[in-house]
């Protein structure tokens, strides 16, 4: 079975016995900003196996793109890496590195800006037969480049109702699809990657701090979060928001669901103690941002070579 929507439990007890509910409505407890204690990022570069044409398959998908006027683009697919989702989820956490059922997660959330063209494999069943403890597991789409916020709040959210305190989120971008893309759409995947974050929520049942995601016709107005705070953000912040960021790292293009997760990971044991995350989608006119402690964890990065 699969849930859409966290369990509706009791509250949690933060570490000094009061909830999120406790003195009407304000925080309590322990600060409520998730902490990045691992991160593993796959990155393959290079052609993948030679195309084997299958008729069943070619035909699967010029029936998915007849209802749409959209034909099967079978050179450039054939082109393509035709590298899976799973297989890209697979190698960002085995960078991640290996983990035991003490500090392996209780909560997996899969974020993708892109569908695969592999539809006979779940990224999410696949990753939670590789992890200690059966971990819950499960995939967020469908919001474009903000899909990973939304895949680290619901994870939070989780761990706020549930007691869970090891969250794992995997950013994955796919580059190959059977049908042309035009280049400059913004949700386009111009190279295979994948980012695999460990967070360690230690705020019970704390409401979460620094994170949200709001409607943000571009320019709006002044940042919604700590303007003091290192930034990490994706191009469209800089119209969106207007503002001097004087500790600004800026992600690059081609990689919606990506991008800025591999920034973040690049700031990782070497970087700030605590950063701010954002993203800002132009189609749907819609800011996110997350604030996150740094812990010191080794950063590896894998090209599959």
């Amino acid at each position: 079975m699969f849930r859409a929507t966290a369990p509706v439990r009791p509250a949690a007890p933060a570490a000094d016995g009061t909830t999120g509910d406790a003195a009407g409505g304000q925080e309590q407890g322990p600060a409520g900003v998730p902490r990045l204690v691992g991160v593993g990022r796959y990155a393959p570069a290079g052609p993948g196996t030679p195309y084997v044409p299958a008729a069943d398959r070619e035909g699967f998908y010029r029936q998915l793109g007849d209802p749409h006027g959209v034909p099967f683009d079978r050179a450039g697919f054939a082109g393509a890496p035709r590298r899976t989702s799973v297989e890209l989820a697979r190698g960002a956490l085995a960078e991640l590195g290996p983990l035991t059922g003490e500090d392996g997660p209780e909560l997996v959330v899969v974020a993708y800006a892109a569908p695969d063209f592999e539809h006979s494999q779940l990224v999410a069943s696949c990753v939670q037969e590789l992890l200690p403890g059966e971990p819950l597991a499960f995939a967020l789409s469908d919001q474009g480049a903000l899909a990973p916020f939304s895949a680290l709040r619901a994870a939070v959210e989780y761990a706020r109702r549930c007691g869970f305190r090891r969250l794992l989120m995997l950013a994955v971008d796919q580059s190959s699809q059977p049908f042309a893309v035009p280049a400059q759409h913004p949700g386009a995947v111009r190279a295979d990657a994948a980012v695999a974050l460990l967070f360690e929520w230690s705020g019970a049942a704390t409401p979460v701090r620094g994170m949200g995601q709001q409607f943000w016709p571009a320019p709006g107005p002044a940042a919604p979060w700590d303007a003091e705070l290192p930034l990490v953000a994706g191009a469209g912040v800089r119209t969106a928001v207007p503002g001097v960021w004087p500790w600004a790292t800026w992600a690059g293009p081609g990689q919606p669901a990506t991008a800025v997760w591999s920034a973040l990971a690049d700031l990782v044991g070497g970087g700030p103690a605590r950063v701010v995350v954002a993203d800002h989608d132009p189609e749907r006119e819609t800011l996110a941002h997350c604030t996150l402690d740094l812990g010191a964890p080794a950063r590896r990065t894998s090209t599959g070579e």
